[in-house]
């Protein structure tokens, strides 16, 4: 007869195993109460529940996400947001002149010439609130236009011309005014017919955009735009006429026909300065990379404050790369740096003793060479440029592209005209096309 096992211990694990099943059991239990509870409960009010503000604010975020995203595809569809995006405030000394449109693509600005004063010292404030330097490149006294062309920078981001017809039965279309330093806001223009009026130097301006709304004087040089948010047409200034009588400034709308006839006839030196960086380079190929070798390095350059290394081959930085574009040759980086801006920062991948490295550099204008003196003019060119022979007509042709260039520089509306001056009567030059910005309103008050 086998001796009684003990039961030491046993017990205790029957009791362990007796106790995990009651609280298995209970939790069961737990469970189907607060199911049952759960199904009840809708039958009845629910609980009352603590708000949770963390939950709220997520809610609400996501709320106005959602409403943001409806909205916004029809507010850039708009001309307010259209206009703005592409259009600039024209300001010399902080002081707002002027509004000016940006060439969608181009980076050049259109405007009225009148509102410009001599030219100089002019700036484009854009609709990121950046201002930049800007000359005069093309100018047209007949019909007040110019072109103006930002000194760095590149804002490409503008407005698309329109063949619409603004006098169409029902069109509704806008210009820009500006109050203060504010943002530019779009207003209803009334457009009421096309009339002859009487640009600069006595010019006869034919199918003009009449407009009889008042126009501000700082709102000269606005585009006007229709419905979907392209130019028609840009508000600018010409004279009345009425014969005998000095000039009676109106604001007019210019056409686009005639705002396309100027445009073609933009000189080709009328670009926006190319960027420096301000090396000497060679193309060079290893068995490791390819890239233009540093021979040397100009002073006081952005290749210079960026720290590049000149020398010859193995020794000076080899640049492979500008903004991640690959370079392998003077052509391929001399395009790389031409497509930046001037002021902007570029990181150039260089390739130097045996390793790879990124500095950045931010480029600049080339500096200014110095002119040698002006050769006074003989008395045969003395007379080309002042006083042609009878029967032979000034031309711009007749100037050097220095020459032009220098008169566009210097802003000077007498001697811009190219015209003989005893040919002109001394009656006429008392309406000449001369209009001061602080007089306003500039439109036909008829």
């Amino acid at each position: 007869m086998s001796p009684p096992r003990s039961t030491d211990g046993y017990s205790d694990g029957v009791n362990s195993r007796q106790q995990r099943r009651w609280g298995l059991g209970l939790v069961a239990a737990i469970a189907v109460v607060f199911a049952t509870g759960s199904v009840l409960a809708d039958d009845g009010p629910p609980a009352p529940k603590k708000p949770n503000p963390v939950a709220a604010a997520h809610k609400l975020k996501a709320a106005l996400k959602e409403a943001s995203d409806e909205i916004l595809p029809v507010a850039d569809e708009s001309p307010q947001v259209k206009g703005n995006k592409g259009l600039v405030v024209l300001q010399r000394a902080g002081q707002v002149v002027g509004l000016g449109t940006v060439l969608d693509g181009d980076g050049r600005i259109l405007t009225a010439l009148s509102p410009l004063g001599n030219g100089n010292d002019l700036e484009a404030k854009f609709a990121d609130d950046t201002v930049r330097k800007v000359k005069v490149g093309h100018q047209d006294r007949a019909w007040d236009l110019a072109l103006l062309v930002p000194q760095s920078g590149k804002w490409t981001e503008g407005l698309k011309s329109s063949n619409a017809n603004p006098l169409k039965d029902g069109s509704n279309v806008r210009a820009f005014s500006v109050v203060n330093k504010a943002k530019p806001v779009a207003n209803d223009l009334v457009l009421r017919s096309k009339r002859t009026l009487i640009g600069g130097d006595d010019e006869e301006l034919d199918n003009a955009l009449e407009i009889g709304s008042k126009v501000n004087s700082k709102d000269i040089g606005s585009p006007i735009v229709d419905e979907s948010g392209r130019v028609v047409g840009v508000l600018s200034r010409a004279c009345l006429p009425i014969e005998g009588k000095p000039c009676a400034p109106v604001a007019y709308g210019v056409p686009m026909p005639a705002i396309k006839s100027f445009l073609k006839g933009v000189p080709a030196d009328a670009v926006q300065p190319a960027a420096w960086l301000g090396i000497q380079g060679a193309p060079e190929s290893t068995s490791v990379v390819k890239g233009v070798r540093v021979l040397s390095v100009a002073k006081n350059s952005p290749a210079s404050e960026a720290k590049l290394k000149g020398g010859d081959k193995g020794a000076g930085d080899m640049i492979v790369a500008v903004g991640g574009d690959p370079v392998t040759n003077n052509e391929e980086l001399a395009a790389a740096v031409k497509k930046r801006a001037i002021g902007e920062k570029v990181p150039l991948t260089l390739f130097s003793k045996g390793a790879y490295k990124t500095v950045d550099v931010v480029l600049r204008a080339p500096p200014e060479v110095a002119k040698p003196a002006a050769k006074a003019p003989a008395a045969s060119e003395e007379r080309e440029f002042a006083t042609p022979p009878e029967g032979k007509k000034s031309s711009k042709k007749s100037l050097s592209k220095a020459a032009r260039s220098e008169r566009v520089e210097a802003f000077d509306a007498e001697d811009a005209e190219e015209k003989p001056v005893e040919k002109k009567p001394a009656a006429k030059k008392k309406t000449k096309f001369s209009i001061s910005i602080d007089k306003d309103p500039f439109n036909d008050p008829d």
